[in-house]
């Protein structure tokens, strides 16, 4: 199973701007018999539910988020899915904040 990906953007209960957010991480090594085939980035708040998700290659370690899914002054959460070769996934999150408009 892979270590969970370390979240470097956002930080943990950061407020933010609506336009212009990148989510970024660092990648998770090939190591141990270990062998990430992608990354899934979901962004998603609950109340109304809403939820936006990104499935991307090993390579990439970053998605811009669309200014358009952002709404002032709401709370969000972002999970960065590690997925193995194999199909296991580690999920690290973290909580953040969008500035009032």
């Amino acid at each position: 199973i892979p270590p969970g990906p370390k979240i470097t953007s956002p930080a943990e209960g950061a407020t933010v701007p609506e336009s212009g957010l990148v989510a970024s991480w660092d990648p998770v090594p090939d190591e141990g018999g270990i062998e990430i085939k992608g990354y899934r980035a979901i962004v998603e708040r609950e109340d109304p539910l809403r939820v936006f998700n990104a499935d991307l290659p090993a390579s990439q370690t970053s998605v811009g988020v669309p200014a358009e899914f952002l709404e002032p002054g709401t709370d969000y959460k972002l999970e960065v899915q590690a997925i193995e070769r194999s199909g296991n996934q580690t999920i690290s999150e973290i909580e953040f904040s969008v500035a009032p408009g």
